[in-house]
């Protein structure tokens, strides 16, 4: 994951081919974002007043997506998945990056979500944008 986060933020990989993706689920709904790494994007959430599904699709200015992919690579989120635990029912949040036929995976249990450093660093950032570009329709705030 490190070398095509790289890749991206020093701009000697096809922006067409990166993209970032959060999910995070739990028993007050699902957020899901996709951040093309040309700008285009995708959000859908049911963390919404009344928990009404709400979509949203656009284009961000690409410094967006280089800030998520640059936020990762410092916080070094392939270091932070595997060593949590589940709690009750509790399900996963995954930070998904892909650059062409690569894509790597980090899931953590949506509990343990804010607790891991690294993962929790990308999400903040995801969720601040996610925040902007709904006006704060989305009430997400990854725990």
């Amino acid at each position: 994951m490190e070398h095509v986060l790289k890749g991206y933020v020093d701009g000697w990989s096809d922006p067409s081919a990166f993209a970032m993706r959060y999910r995070i689920g739990h028993s007050s709904g699902t957020t899901e974002a996709r951040f093309a790494g040309t700008g285009e994007y995708r959000l859908s959430s049911t963390m919404t007043a009344g928990h009404r599904p709400l979509v949203f699709t656009g284009r961000v200015a690409v410094r967006d997506v280089r800030e998520l992919a640059l936020t990762a690579l410092r916080a070094g989120l392939w270091r932070a998945g595997g060593d949590t635990t589940p709690g009750g029912v509790d399900a996963e949040a995954l930070i998904q990056v892909t650059a062409g036929p690569e894509t790597f995976t980090v899931t953590v249990w949506t509990g343990d979500a804010a607790l891991v450093r690294p993962f929790d660093a990308v999400q903040q950032r995801i969720l601040r944008l996610v925040h902007r570009l709904t006006a704060g329709a989305v009430l997400e705030v990854g725990k």
